[in-house]
């Protein structure tokens, strides 16, 4: 009795297993398409690229919130910083400074929170668009080599960065 093993059935009878997508049957043997090969790399890289933009996404919403909430934020760090610049004059508060005004916080101490938040979160959004635009970079450069190792390495790496970036954000 003969035991063929890893042979698969085609039209043409048994042979082994096409490598991948980028493989070409001459007649005798599977044969690398080059070209093939680099577009399917090519393409595999802009999926990987595709998942770290996705993770970045993810990471903004957790690092600033809601979209809506976020401008509110914002608007409330330019009117600290207006609030500062002009010296904290106790009768021009502008309102969502004197929204953070309580038991205890004066309008400068309401103004200055306000903005070492938002520099912490600015800080926060700047590194993660460093992760992001540069694993992009790296992971397109394996891929324009064929070295999809590297650039699944290159992806693995960024992700993990970026979720101890959300893990751990700035105080």
């Amino acid at each position: 009795m003969n035991i063929i093993q890893e042979l698969h059935q085609f039209e043409e009878g048994l042979r082994p297993p096409r490598p991948s997508a980028a493989h070409d049957w001459d007649g005798k043997a599977w044969v690398l398409d080059i070209v093939r090969a680099g577009q399917l790399d090519q393409q595999e890289g802009e999926q990987l690229c595709v998942r770290v933009d996705a993770a970045a996404d993810n990471a903004r919403a957790v690092l600033a919130g809601d979209p809506l909430k976020a401008m509110e934020y914002a608007q409330a760090a330019v009117d600290a910083q207006s609030f500062q610049d002009a010296g904290y004059p106790k009768n021009d508060v502008p309102l969502s400074v004197a929204a953070w005004v309580a038991r205890g916080r004066s309008a400068r101490q309401a103004a200055d929170q306000i903005l070492d938040k938002a520099t912490r979160l600015s800080d926060s959004l700047l590194t993660l668009r460093t992760l992001r635009l540069k694993a992009k970079t790296q992971i397109r450069g394996y891929a324009s080599k064929n070295q999809m190792d590297q650039a699944c390495a290159a992806t693995d790496e960024v992700l993990l960065a970026i979720r101890e970036l959300t893990a751990n954000p700035a105080p």
